[in-house]
């Protein structure tokens, strides 16, 4: 593929900032494709694009981790001393997908809520609701616990599969924070951009820790899977790696229970405080 060799799996672990730039330069891309292909009705098209993309570079890098898991001494203290950059890979990458996103939601608001991104803005409703609601920590659990799973199966099944899940979170919040800071913007008459960083900084808490949760149980299964396609099962490296997955993914429930709880009883609290509506 020839985008991918602008960024080669190793260059990208390497230098894990410059995924930011490849889920940009990718995003771009599939929402491009997207508009193009599927000029009616691109939202969905556009994440599948952009997955596309993305999941032969990861798949590498999976490759890459589950090789180092299944080498190193385990250790429940140093499981994420050893996947610290692919974890940075999948945060920098988040952030320059919904940056995408955020742009083309900011610039042309208007079209993005009537036909751009129409799945994403659906999902706007739902988000308010948990901002401006309390009592909601159970059902929030729920589908949050549901998104985990998805990405540990995904990642399971197809190695770096749940970058669908990701990519469709990250679209989903870069367009739906970017209309409230239009929003909020408009009504207080100030710029965009501004409000649109002040949203950010409103949602950061649980956002960080949520998006953190499903990238750790993407990591989990994608490295489990490389395992059971390239270790003898029962194996000492095959246990060693399996070992390594389930540690991650305990911590990413742990985490996601936390994010959940930040989300239920303060989010509405950080968004109040901006003047976010």
């Amino acid at each position: 593929m020839v985008l991918e060799q602008l960024y080669s799996s190793k260059w990208i672990e390497q230098k894990c900032r410059y995924a930011f730039l490849m889920g940009l330069t990718y995003s771009i891309v599939g929402i491009a494709s997207a508009l193009l292909l599927f000029p009616k009705d691109p939202g969905l098209a556009a994440i599948a694009f952009t997955s596309l993309l993305i999941v032969p570079s990861l798949n590498k890098i999976m490759s890459i981790e589950q090789k180092q898991a299944a080498a190193e001494e385990f250790s429940v203290f140093k499981v994420f001393t050893y996947h610290s950059d692919v974890f940075k890979v999948y945060l920098f990458l988040f952030f320059g997908i919904m940056a995408s996103f955020a742009f083309f939601s900011l610039a042309w608001p208007s079209m993005v809520t009537s036909k751009i991104f129409e799945q994403q803005v659906n999902v706007l409703g739902a988000a308010g609701q948990a901002y401006y609601s309390s009592g909601v920590f159970g059902s929030l659990l729920v589908n949050n616990l549901k998104v985990l799973v998805f990405c540990l199966i995904a990642s399971l099944v197809y190695g770096a599969g749940s970058i669908f899940v990701i990519t469709w979170t990250a679209s989903v919040w870069g367009t739906v924070f970017a209309i409230v800071a239009n929003n909020s913007a408009h009504i207080a008459g100030q710029n965009p951009v501004v409000y649109f960083l002040l949203t950010m900084l409103a949602v950061f808490p649980h956002m960080f820790l949520e998006a953190a949760a499903y990238f750790i149980g993407s990591i989990s299964g994608g490295i489990v899977s490389k395992a059971v396609v390239k270790e003898k099962a029962f194996s000492e490296r095959f246990n060693k790696t399996i070992s390594d997955g389930l540690v991650m993914f305990v911590v990413a429930l742990i985490i996601l229970v936390i994010a959940v709880y930040i989300e239920a009883n303060f989010a509405g609290k950080f968004v109040g405080l901006f003047g976010l509506r």
